[in-house]
C-alpha cells in the first residue's frame, strides 16, 4: 500500500489536528483498531482469568454489588473474612499492575503507528506492537514519576492546610493545588509520547515534555476536553440506543457498557 505524503512539521491548530487524526484513521482504520483493541481484549481475558481463579474468595462481592444496583436500594451488609479482604486487595493490586502494563504497550504501539503514518511511512500491527513492548518500561517509569510528583505535591499541600488550621487558607491552597495540577497535566501529557519516540530516559522525557508544551498548554487542554466530550457523547448514544433500550439484565448491561467504552475510546 502506498504511504501517505509526509506533511511539513509545523504547529497545528485544534481543527487541523483533529482533521489529520481522522484522516489517518480513515486510511488505516484496521491498523489502529487492532492496536487499540488487542491489548484491551488481552487485558479482559487476563483479568477474567484472575476473577475465575479467585471466585471462591470473592463470592461475597456478588450480593454486595446486587444490593447497590437493586431497584429498592438498601444499605449493603457484606459478610467477609480478613482472608477474603486480603484476596480482594491482592486482586485489585494485581489487576492495576497488569492494566498499567497492557495499556502502556497499547500507548507505545499506537504512538509508533501514528508517528509512522503521519510521516508518510508504512507500518504493520506486528512492528508497532514490538515497538510498544520495547518502550513500555519507559512509559511506565515516566508515569510512575509523574504520579509520585503529584502525590508528593498534594501531601505537602495537605500538610500546609492542616498546620494552618484556617478555612480561608485551606480553600485558597486547594484551589491553587487544582490549578497547579491542571497546569502540570498539560505540561507532562506528551511525556509518554516522547518516551515512546525518542531514545531518552523517563526523566528526560518529562523535561522534554515540559519544554514542548510551552506556549501550547491551552491547546493541549482544549484537545483533551474535546476528546472527552466526543467519547462521552459516542458511548452515551450507543449505550442508550443499543444497550439500555433492549437489555434488562444488569450484569450483561454493565459488561456491554464497558465494551462500548472501549470502542468509543
Amino acid at each position: 500500500m502506498r504511504g501517505v505524503e509526509a506533511p511539513q512539521l509545523r504547529p497545528l491548530g485544534v481543527g487541523d489536528i483533529v482533521d489529520r487524526v481522522f484522516s489517518m484513521y480513515r486510511q488505516r482504520a484496521l491498523l489502529f483498531m487492532a492496536l487499540a483493541a488487542v491489548p484491551y481484549l488481552a487485558l479482559f481475558l487476563v483479568i477474567g482469568g484472575l476473577v475465575l481463579s479467585l471466585a471462591a474468595q470473592l463470592a461475597w462481592l456478588g450480593p454486595f454489588l446486587d444490593s447497590l444496583t437493586a431497584p429498592n436500594f438498601r444499605a449493603p451488609n457484606p459478610t467477609f473474612t480478613p482472608s477474603s479482604l486480603f484476596f480482594l486487595i491482592a486482586f485489585a493490586v494485581a489487576a492495576s499492575l497488569i492494566s498499567v502494563l497492557f495499556l502502556s504497550v497499547q500507548i507505545g504501539s499506537l504512538v509508533d503507528a501514528a508517528a509512522a503514518r503521519y510521516l508518510g511511512k508504512e507500518t504493520t500491527v506486528g512492528s508497532s506492537f514490538r515497538a510498544g513492548l520495547r518502550v513500555a518500561p519507559k512509559i511506565i517509569a515516566a508515569g510512575v514519576l509523574l504520579f509520585v510528583a503529584l502525590f508528593v505535591g498534594w501531601i505537602a499541600l495537605f500538610v500546609v492546610v492542616a498546620l494552618s488550621n484556617n478555612g480561608i487558607v485551606a480553600a485558597v491552597a486547594i484551589l491553587a493545588g487544582l490549578v497547579a495540577t491542571v497546569y502540570v497535566f498539560a505540561s507532562w501529557l506528551v511525556a509518554p509520547v516522547v518516551a515512546a519516540l525518542e531514545p531518552v530516559g523517563p526523566l528526560h522525557a518529562i523535561r522534554r515534555s515540559w519544554w514542548l508544551s510551552n506556549g501550547h498548554r491551552w491547546r493541549i487542554l482544549g484537545l483533551q476536553i474535546l476528546l472527552a466530550v466526543l467519547q462521552t457523547v459516542l458511548s452515551t448514544l450507543i449505550s442508550f440506543i443499543f444497550i439500555a433500550a433492549f437489555i434488562s439484565d444488569v450484569t450483561v448491561r454493565l459488561v456491554l457498557q464497558q465494551v462500548v467504552n472501549v470502542i468509543a475510546t
